[in-house]
């Protein structure tokens, strides 16, 4: 479906420079309100986190035409399932008083990278949509 086609493209680009604003806000001066925007809008950061782990979720399911069944778009997919947990951890860990070893692991392989996963999640949205009919893109 050409919706969960350009929702997983938005999710992996939003989501991504609001996992990755905080590190580029330093280099970049201009970014400081973006980064502004997300930590003060923390609800933002949980829907949009929620939002582009179903669109990668679903993005695994559907096929648009064109496409090889589930590996077509297998990295826009996967990066927006780790993008949207990424951020749905990361909003938890910020308010959460509770030690848990799930969220110690999280921070260990998730959260220490999320710079990573950010850019990473934002180059891929941005190829899926300039050259869509790649397999595994």
């Amino acid at each position: 479906m050409v919706q969960i086609y350009f929702l997983s493209i938005v999710t992996n680009i939003l989501g991504g420079l609001a996992l990755s604003a905080g590190h580029y806000s330093e280099k970049f001066p201009g970014l400081s309100g973006v980064r502004d925007f997300f930590d003060e809008k923390a609800g933002m950061r949980v829907a949009l986190g929620v939002v582009a782990f179903l669109a990668g979720f679903l993005k695994l399911l559907s096929v648009t035409a064109g496409d090889v069944p589930v590996a077509g778009d297998l990295l826009p997919a996967l990066a927006g399932l780790v993008t949207g947990v990424t951020l749905l951890f990361d909003r938890y860990k910020e308010k959460s008083t509770v030690p848990s070893r799930l969220v110690e692991a999280a921070d260990k392989v998730l959260l220490r990278n999320k710079t990573i996963l950010g850019t990473v999640g934002m180059l891929l949205g941005a190829l899926h949509f300039l050259i869509p009919g790649v397999v595994l893109l």
